[in-house]
């Protein structure tokens, strides 16, 4: 990413997403805002993504057990949706950071999760 992508780029990225890209998106931005120093980290990516499509999947289940199905769900899940789902997450991490930027002052994660909010709404 060489430039930080507009809010528009932002929302043209998300509108494709159905409702459990949003969920382990919201998730895995989360992550980054509380790690920055891992977001280059490929693997940290790709297990933070699984760990939140695990639970995207099993969300509102009584067992959370995973069994071979579920597992391979959640693998052809990541292969369909990962890249899609990373790049709006880098998006939404880059230009939820700019907008705090531009506010001024001391931004908290508070605030940086309530832009994050509004960006997924």
């Amino acid at each position: 990413m060489d430039a930080v992508p507009s809010a528009a780029d932002v929302q043209a990225l998300l509108a494709p997403l159905d409702a459990r890209d949003r969920k382990v998106l919201g998730g895995l931005v989360l992550h980054m805002m509380r790690e920055p120093q891992r977001v280059r980290d490929r693997e940290w990516l790709a297990q933070r993504f699984v760990e939140l499509a695990t639970v995207a999947e099993h969300a509102g289940a009584a067992e959370a057990a995973a069994t071979s199905d579920d597992v391979a769900e959640i693998a052809g899940y990541a292969r369909v949706r990962m890249t899609s789902v990373l790049n709006a997450a880098f998006a939404l991490f880059v230009r939820t950071a700019t907008d705090l930027q531009e506010r001024g002052g001391a931004p908290t994660l508070a605030d940086a999760h309530a832009l994050l909010r509004a960006y997924l709404i």
